[in-house]
């Protein structure tokens, strides 16, 4: 008996899991999916064997719902439509396949139209009014499913980046014209005159329509502007009537990056060279900030933006050497007035350890370079400072 204790005891230790991922983890993990499977199976036997009973009627209504009443009538177009796509794949030449596709568009098309106008629609012993369903608030949908559809058709041979852009831009107008048919087309059929009180009713459907198409015109574009101004949604436009800015986050401005890649490039230019050709340097600030920003534009990304984009640079007077280097937006901004950014930098002379003490001091002086973060932006354009630049450089 001891023996059988001392056994069960070590086979439940042995059961108990280590850690997380153990084998003993996986055991009890199946052992308590097996016994709710297993229960929710004992349940749901019975009545999953009553309802095999029940499939061959299942099919019954099925066949009676997608069997057309007539001819014409949209089952008869949606098989039609069904038969002419499995017809497209049989044709080797990619032309043919397209044209027989596109021939099955134009049957589904018309077909989902005349099921959305259905208002008793009888499905397991059910009845539906589709064109009820579809009606929210007094406005018929159909038209703008119907509409969607056709645009798919029209502009699903245009490339991927315009495709979208396209089909949403003509979407409204082309859906209420579908809406509007109607009015004109009287028993016959044969065309009508819209009574006078329905045609206020079909000036405000289409500029309804191209109002929002004008809105997602307004929004591929704003994006269009944001791939190539990125620093616009940096700006301040709590006063927009129609940009809302969703993402809280701060922004970095383009101009940090060029400031940034500016204090590289004058580290590179002027950091360990000699203190009097620094001097020359600066007293030719105008030309080398030319020079350093030509560099400077072929090391960041490139996009249209970087064209709205000056570097200045100036020297602060009566000092041995602050300069400040600013980055000038001169694109459009929420002001008008633009603004800049600015990086001080501090240009002083060391000694040069790797020349020989022999040499006389003023050959032995070398230029370091040390930058400070940007600063926030300033509005405006800074001033011309044209003299500034070099009061500051001794001769």
């Amino acid at each position: 008996m001891e023996n059988i204790l001392s056994f069960l005891g070590q086979l439940i230790s042995s059961l108990i899991p280590p850690s997380l991922l153990s084998w003993q983890t996986f055991f009890w993990l199946g052992v308590f999916i097996f016994f709710f499977v297993n229960l929710g199976f004992n349940l749901a036997i019975r009545q999953f064997f009553l309802s095999l009973l029940s499939i061959d009627e299942i099919f019954k209504q099925l066949r009676k719902t997608l069997t057309p009443p007539k001819p014409d009538s949209w089952q008869t177009l949606l098989w039609i439509s069904i038969f002419s796509w499995a017809m497209s794949l049989l044709p080797a030449r990619e032309w043919m396949q397209g044209f027989i596709a596109t021939c099955a568009w134009f049957f589904l098309i018309p077909g989902i139209h005349w099921f959305m106008h259905e208002e008793k629609f009888k499905v397991f012993d059910l009845t539906l009014n589709i064109k009820k369903g579809l009606t929210i608030g007094g406005l018929y949908l159909a038209p703008w499913i119907t509409g969607a559809l056709i645009c798919t058709l029209l502009f699903s041979g245009l490339p991927e980046e315009e495709r979208t852009r396209i089909a949403l831009l003509s979407w409204p107008p082309i859906s209420a014209v579908i809406a509007a048919l109607p009015k004109f087309i009287g028993i016959g059929p044969k065309y009508k005159t819209p009574k006078p009180e329905a045609r206020q009713d079909l000036v405000i459907l289409l500029l309804s329509n191209l109002l929002l198409s004008c809105w997602f015109q307004l929004f591929f574009l704003t994006q269009s502007w944001l791939v190539d101004y990125p620093s616009l949604i940096t700006e301040d436009l709590s006063k927009s009537a129609f940009v809302i800015k969703f993402v809280n986050n701060p922004t970095e401005s383009r101009g940090v990056t060029i400031l940034d890649q500016a204090e590289v490039v004058l580290k590179e230019q002027l950091d360990g060279r000699s203190w009097s050709q620094v001097e020359r340097w600066l007293l030719e600030l105008e030309p080398q900030m030319q020079q350093l920003e030509d560099v400077v534009m072929t090391r960041i990304s490139p996009v249209k933006e970087n064209s709205l984009w000056g570097l200045q640079g100036q020297v602060l007077p009566r000092t041995e050497y602050q300069m400040q280097m600013m980055a000038v937006w001169q694109g459009p901004s929420a002001d008008g007035t633009g603004y800049y950014l600015m990086k001080p930098c501090q240009i002083t002379r060391v000694p040069d350890t790797r020349r020989s003490i022999a040499r006389t001091v003023a050959s032995t002086q070398i230029a370091r370079v040390t930058c400070d973060a940007v600063t926030d932006p300033t509005a405006g354009q800074p001033g011309d400072g044209g003299g500034m630049m070099s009061e500051g450089v001794k001769e």
